[in-house]
């Protein structure tokens, strides 16, 4: 049987090393110098990872077909592990004579689907609330009616 200890403290001990890899290189890319400018890329970089692990354990008994007790035999091993990442253009840092400036890059997708997202958000509100007060004042008129037939 393999020794999964020595795998899954090697993994941990590499997913680890991750963020120390990343540094600040894969946020800011390589200057690129023109004619006495400077212009420096910078990202927004995110990455998340996971892993699982489970163990075995003795056997149970099971009730067989013939009245007899079966025994199963137990063990098991498992394991998993997975992960992911992504950047994304946040800015441009422009370095010249003058002075230095920071360009955001806004990105138009997200800002839609944000504006799409609030959208939903606002009508769903206001059709609950329509909806409520719709309720209330036909439960008001159903109280009115009733005392008057009384």
């Amino acid at each position: 049987m393999m020794d999964t200890t020595m795998t899954s403290d090697e993994m941990i001990r590499q997913i680890s090393g991750i963020p120390d890899q990343l540094g600040v290189s894969a946020c800011f890319g390589a200057p690129i110098e023109r004619e006495g400018h400077t212009v420096i890329p910078a990202a927004r970089v995110t990455f998340g990872y996971g892993m699982g692990f489970g163990r075995g354990s003795g056997g149970k008994d099971l009730p067989s077909t013939n009245g007899h007790t079966a025994t199963d035999g137990g063990e098991g091993e498992g394991g998993g592990g997975g992960g992911g990442g992504g950047s994304a253009p946040v800015a441009i840092i422009h370095i010249k004579d003058t002075g230095v400036e920071v360009e955001p890059i806004v990105d138009s997708t997200r800002v839609s689907l944000a504006g799409i997202a609030f959208s939903a958000w606002a009508v769903f509100w206001i059709t609950w609330t329509i909806r409520t007060i719709a309720r209330e004042r036909a439960k008001t008129r159903r109280h009115e009616i009733d005392r008057a037939n009384s």
